[in-house]
């Protein structure tokens, strides 16, 4: 069951939407050798929580009725409640304090995204999440958690109508209005061009980081902009011609080794982002130098047809590779995955589709795109000697 409402929406304390999802799922699920939390877990993301359970089709009914609970008031002690904080800070410190770079991160977060919704913290910061009151949960959580506003998804040995009829069961009619918000500003407006060289004693190695942040380009909907997107990353990640691995690595050994992400952000924005580590003896200005002529250049003159064609062959290769039995399990991590992130939901046939529609204009475009004025946050990491 899933909310599209998550740390983007949440006006509070920051990490409060997390330590709502932490309080729903103990009140809906309980705890100590509650045999049902074994098969059940929740998320929270900038765009979305969820919860999940496992249960047998025999169970269906019950196990719908805890999922739904999670959207009742808190039937919590409140001490035990706020001792919950001290669970999230656990996890802080087992996602987050062990993270030598996370400090990084974190800052090119604020920078790239500036008084958006996206620059916030999904699992907060100790001092902040210390403090979290019971008041500022039960608010968040009827504001986040109304069941008409929760998307359910269903997998397994079912069919439509016994779903529809253990839902039904438990429609609540009752239900107070949900509440409607402007949707949440993602990004600051504006330009930024910030670039910084910093030293970090407890990491090993040199490391330089770029993210850049432009408006996503027309493209033609959700599923043909992911498609464009997938490939679009692929051939830079490559060595064929219009790529940026020869340049990097395979022809002049400037970086060990590197990574190259492009993601759309909430379906209004375009960002690439990299990470790469300087070969022996390479300063780390001179692989912020290579990296960034390389990628003008690409985007500049974009793929000549015969890399785009070996790429987009590959794509639709992997989609159509998907054999029949496993369809129902693909169709299922596409639409959580869409889901979780704020997108609209599309299948194997609307991916197959829209892999075969991309040509070569459509991926040149986007990453000519790229080149727009944005928000572009540089940062030059030098490890502890």
């Amino acid at each position: 069951m899933i909310f599209p409402s998550g740390e983007a929406s949440n006006t509070s304390d920051e990490g409060l939407a997390h330590y709502v999802e932490h309080l729903a799922w103990l009140s809906a699920f309980g705890g100590g050798e509650n045999e049902r939390i074994r098969h059940s877990n929740a998320w929270t993301n900038h765009f979305s929580t969820g919860y999940w359970q496992k249960t047998t089709k025999g169970e269906l009914h019950s196990a719908l009725r805890d999922l739904t609970s999670v959207t009742e008031p808190f039937d919590l002690d409140p001490d035990f409640a706020l001792e919950e904080r001290k669970i999230v800070l656990r996890e802080y410190d087992y996602r987050v304090a062990e993270r030598p770079m996370h400090s990084v991160f974190r800052d090119m977060e604020r920078v790239l995204y500036g008084s958006g919704a996206m620059s916030r913290s999904v699992i907060g910061e100790p001092s902040v999440i210390a403090q979290y009151s019971m008041n500022a949960a039960i608010a968040l959580h009827q504001d986040s958690h109304a069941l008409s506003q929760a998307i359910l998804v269903a997998y397994g040995d079912i069919n439509s109508s016994q779903l529809k009829s253990a839902v039904q069961s438990l429609a609540d009619e009752n239900e107070p209005a949900p509440t409607t918000h402007a949707a949440p500003i993602l990004v600051e407006d504006g330009s930024v061009q910030d670039r910084a060289t910093l030293a970090l004693p407890e990491v090993s190695e040199d490391a330089f980081l770029y993210r850049k942040l432009v408006p996503l380009v027309s493209c033609g909907g959700p599923v043909m902009c992911q498609a464009i997107v997938e490939i679009a990353e692929d051939a830079l990640d490559s060595t064929l011609p219009g790529g940026l691995a020869g340049a990097l690595r395979f022809d002049h050994f400037v970086a060990r080794s590197f990574s190259l992400h492009i993601s759309i952000i909430g379906g209004e924005y375009a960002e690439l982002s990299f990470v790469g580590y300087p070969d022996t003896g390479v300063p780390l200005e001179e692989l912020e130098n290579t990296f960034k002529a390389a990628l003008l250049h690409s985007l500049t003159n974009g793929l000549p047809q015969d890399s785009f064609d070996r790429i987009s062959a590959r794509e639709i290769g992997g989609i159509e590779s998907v054999l029949d039995r496993d369809r129902p399990s693909y169709n299922l991590d596409l639409a959580l995955n869409q889901l979780t992130s704020g997108g609209a939901v599309f299948t194997f046939n609307d991916q197959l589709n829209a892999a075969r529609s991309v040509d070569l204009t459509d991926v040149n475009k986007f990453l000519k795109s790229l080149l727009a004025e944005g928000r572009e946050v540089t940062r030059l990491v030098r490890a502890g000697k």
